[in-house]
């Protein structure tokens, strides 16, 4: 049996919420009925970016989809969590991405935290790349990723 995944289209929070759904074979229909719509009309507009889920259809999004609210949040790179995030998902779309930092993470307690989730990240991919884990099981664990205390 062979597992085939979809490229993120693009770094948007809509691209984002269609790219979980259809790797996790969740239809349009069913989260729809899960959120108590009618139809599928608001799903749609959210994962076209027309509109974005207000925080009580985020969490339950995310509840419904097995993820950390941090993988389909709008970043605003307040928190770090946000940076580590998006070079995840920028993975996704170039799953050949080589991560380069760049210059501008040191010397901040912002920047150590980013470099430190980075790092923690970075052993996930490892294991990913020595078939320590399935590439299934490593984008579930990025998609829950949190940062070690």
């Amino acid at each position: 049996m062979f597992y085939k995944k979809e490229l993120l289209e693009n770094m948007s929070q809509g691209a984002r919420l269609k790219f979980i759904r259809e790797n996790k074979g969740i239809k349009l229909n069913d989260i729809a009925t899960y959120l108590g719509y009618s139809s599928n009309k608001s799903i749609r507009e959210w994962e076209n970016n027309t509109k974005s889920p207000d925080a009580k259809n985020l969490s339950r999004l995310a509840e419904a989809y097995g993820v950390s609210i941090d993988a389909i949040k709008n970043y605003d790179f307040i928190d770090p969590i946000d940076e580590i995030y998006y070079q995840m998902w920028f993975e996704e779309q170039y799953p050949y991405y080589q991560l380069k930092l760049p210059d501008r993470f040191t010397r901040s307690s912002y920047n150590f935290n980013v470099q430190k989730g980075i790092n923690e990240w970075l052993k996930l991919r490892e294991k990913k790349e020595n078939y320590e884990i399935t590439d299934q099981e490593y984008l579930e664990l990025k998609l829950n990723f949190k940062i070690d205390d």
